[in-house]
């Protein structure tokens, strides 16, 4: 399970994160001790043999042996390789490792990401820098999300806790991609807030939605080129339907989601399709499950991703418990950008030194690669809504999102009907919402102006800067309409009493006091009002 943390405002990152000392690094006594995974050190070393060996073909000009790795299991060991300069707090390593890497540099039990799984990029000591979790810190996330969801027995019987080999690497080559996107683009990215607005319920465009992803499954795995165009002709004309029924903000959002997560996602696709070229590192062969790249496995990963997308946007997608949230969308855009990055290698092979400009997108190449007539759309449509059974389909969707509309409300219910206390923070008075920590997995849209944010402990800062911080995973009920922050908690209402401009500090949430805050407490019911 793969998540990152996003924030809705630039401007409140400093103020809602413990900033880090900047200045001159001063001396530190060496670290001679390896605490993270030492086979995350081995995944890197072949990431950096097959960008070494097929870099060139994935992406031509990108400069991955530019870009800084941070290696990290929380609160226990940060280990930086291939950065310019030694940053604050981070000493020397002297320890052994099976990289040729001079100069490593690591900080013990504090780390930049305290948080498991975060695979990710980051901007340390003005470095942008790749950042991936080792696999114990990965594995207790999938223990817990599994826990939570129920399957654990499952989860542990099948031994699907096991990180593959496979997989690690491909996150390296993924990430790193990011690296190289914000270098060239670094405002080309989705407003995730925009999460809250998608329709995710919607019948009609998951009709089409799954239309879309089979025809692109198809025209991927094609074996031959008029075999592919047809089938790109077929997704571009349903596309262009499905779209028309969007708002721009919607189109917006899959169109730079594709752009940022799907391209880098097709580089783990692209190297699928060029990896037999590769001969692994030796110490590849250590991992559980490795075999190499020859005899059809990446083949096979290729496919199976292809398949995942189809799964994904039939709704069977149920990996964080939450298969009408946000990331089941997120995660078919991932898929979809990939798809369509691999087309264009073929349709416009000359698409990777153009995407990184403002309002150039993947699905635009596409058609302007292969351009529709009215009257051509009208009737690729047609053709595949008979080919894949459209009516079915949509009557199938309109069940699911019946159903996904009652599951959304008894989560509303859970939290404003608990038997735990209530709190209500009220921001009407000081205007809005200035910044939020969340990840855009765990948004779950109520409707067009109420969402359910949950996975990862949520921060936000209000315009007058107060901060609430929830200390644990609790799911939040945003209402931007009526302006309130509504959640449950375990402790004591009492625990509120006489607070307000001092602030309140528990063990579940901390909110910071200003002049303007009034707190009343009526049984187990607490409302916050920021004036």
């Amino acid at each position: 399970m793969r998540q990152r943390l996003f924030w809705l405002a630039p401007l409140a990152i400093g103020l809602l994160i413990q900033p880090r000392l900047q200045g001159q690094a001063r001396p530190q006594e060496p670290v001679r001790d390896l605490r993270i995974d030492p086979m995350l050190l081995v995944s890197v070393k072949e990431y950096r043999n097959v960008l070494e060996t097929i870099g060139s073909q994935i992406y031509p000009g990108w400069k991955w042996n530019t870009v800084p790795l941070l290696l990290y299991r929380p609160n226990v060991q940060d280990i930086l390789l291939n950065a310019p300069h030694r940053p604050p707090g981070f000493a020397n390593f002297t320890g052994h490792t099976v990289l040729p890497d001079k100069v490593i540099y690591a900080r013990n039990d504090s780390t930049e990401r305290n948080t498991d799984g975060q695979n990710t990029s980051l901007t340390l000591d003005s470095m942008q820098v790749l950042v991936v979790a080792d696999q114990y810190s990965r594995q207790r996330q999938s223990i817990e999300a599994n826990a939570q969801n129920g399957n654990l027995t499952s989860f542990l019987k099948n031994w699907d806790f096991i990180q593959s080999a496979y997989d690690e690497v491909e996150v390296l080559l993924h990430e790193a991609f990011h690296v190289h996107q914000g270098r060239l683009a670094p405002d080309k990215h989705a407003n995730e807030q925009s999460v809250a607005q998608y329709p995710v319920l919607a019948a009609s465009n998951n009709a089409l939605v799954a239309l879309e992803t089979r025809i692109l499954r198809e025209a991927v795995l094609a074996k031959e080129a008029a075999q592919r165009r047809a089938r790109i002709e077929q997704y571009l004309a349903v596309r262009t339907l499905r779209r028309a029924g969007l708002d721009t903000s919607s189109v917006s959002y899959e169109n730079l989601t594709e752009f940022t997560e799907g391209t880098a996602l097709y580089v783990q696709l692209r190297f699928e399709q060029l990896g037999e070229r590769v001969t692994p590192v030796p110490e590849m062969y250590l991992r559980p499950g490795f075999t190499g790249y020859r005899g059809g496995v990446l083949a096979r990963r290729l496919e199976r991703h292809m398949n995942d997308m189809v799964k994904i946007a039939s709704f069977s997608d149920d990996r964080f418990g939450n298969k009408f949230g946000g990331g089941p969308l997120r995660f078919r855009l991932y898929s979809s950008g990939a798809a369509q990055a691999l087309l264009l290698d073929e349709v416009a092979p000359d698409w990777k030194q153009r995407i990184f400009a403002p309002g150039v997108y993947l699905t635009d190449l596409l058609a302007a690669a292969i351009p529709l007539s009215t009257d051509q759309r009208a009737r690729l449509v047609a053709q595949s809504k008979a080919e894949y059974g459209y009516d079915s389909i949509f009557v199938n969707r309109q069940a699911l999102e019946a159903e996904g509309r009652g599951r959304i409300q008894q989560r509303v219910d859970k939290i404003v009907n608990t038997a735990q206390t209530l709190v209500t923070i009220s921001y009407g008075g000081v205007g809005d919402i200035r910044g939020m920590s969340y990840t855009p997995f765990g948004v779950t849209a109520v409707n067009n102006h109420t969402a359910i944010y949950d996975l990862v402990p949520v921060a936000m800062q209000f315009s007058n800067r107060v901060v609430l911080r929830l200390k644990s995973v609790v799911p939040v009920l945003v209402d931007r309409e009526a302006k309130t922050v509504t959640f449950a908690i375990a402790g004591a209402s009492a625990l509120f009493d006489g607070k307000g401009a001092s602030g309140v500090d528990t063990p579940e949430l901390s909110l910071s006091g200003a002049a303007g805050t009034k707190i009343s407490v009526a049984g187990s019911k607490v409302r916050i009002d920021l004036f």
